[in-house]
């Protein structure tokens, strides 16, 4: 439990740093959100069904790659900003944090590339799974094995300075090694995402959809996605060799 309470006292004692990134990115996908399109072209997924009959139009997938490419540019820009505000605060660093901050667009532009390969990976399997009738909890779970070995690329990326193939080999063999790290890691996604459901159900009673989907994504980009962030880089960092010793 001491992972999740130094993880928040850094996000507390960033909160202004980390608000600056969050209100951009939050600010973005907002206007993504204003659209009517944005349900069915970026916030959900692309049903496999209508890949394989064919229903879904030209101008539907453009919109859902270009909405699906904004959403990628923002994730990677606010866990980027996080990641180098944590590295900071480890090294208290003003030179090379500013060495670091010319990097900047490098690990945002790789960190791209990365989650849309893992995109569409996770896109080609899931279609195939659809095609073979595979019941739902084998896609669920082969897509959560598959998402483990990106986890902490931003981490080995940013903080160990690795370039994109040498960062996803570290996240891997990483993850690989110490498979509790990411079961606890899923486990504490799980709960904070339970919470944002439990927010929209109870905003829900009052029939305001609007203001809850205003709230989440407000919670989301201003909190859950930067504490999992700090989260990662405090596991990765420490290896939880003082937590729990089936991590070690």
């Amino acid at each position: 439990m001491k992972i999740l309470w130094d993880s928040l006292e850094t996000f507390f004692e960033s909160i202004r740093l980390i608000a600056v990134f969050g209100f951009m990115v939050l600010a973005v996908m907002l206007f993504l959100m204003s659209f009517f399109t944005y349900v069915v072209a970026g916030a959900g997924f692309i049903r496999y069904q209508d890949i394989i009959t064919g229903s879904i139009s030209p101008p539907g997938l453009i919109i859902y790659g270009l909405v699906s490419l904004v959403s990628i540019f923002s994730l990677a820009f606010l866990s980027t900003a996080v990641t180098l505000i944590v590295k900071f605060k480890r090294s208290m660093d003003d030179i090379g944090f500013v060495k670091l901050l010319a990097h900047f667009p490098e690990y945002v532009i790789n960190l791209m590339v990365a989650w849309i390969i893992l995109g569409v990976i996770t896109f080609i399997i899931g279609l195939l799974f659809n095609v073979l009738s595979l019941p739902p909890i084998i896609t669920a779970l082969s897509m959560l094995l598959l998402w483990a070995f990106f986890i902490f690329l931003p981490q080995s990326m940013i903080l160990k300075d690795k370039k994109f193939v040498d960062a996803l080999r570290d996240s891997t063999r990483y993850c690989t090694k110490r498979p509790l790290a990411v079961i606890f890691y899923y486990a504490v996604t799980l709960i904070l995402l339970f919470v944002l459901v439990l927010i929209d159900v109870i905003i829900g009673q009052f029939k305001i959809f609007w203001l809850s989907s205003i709230i989440n994504a407000t919670i989301i980009f201003l909190f859950v996605i930067p504490y999992l962030e700090i989260l990662k880089a405090n596991i990765y960092l420490t290896r939880y060799k003082l937590l729990l010793s089936g991590l070690k």
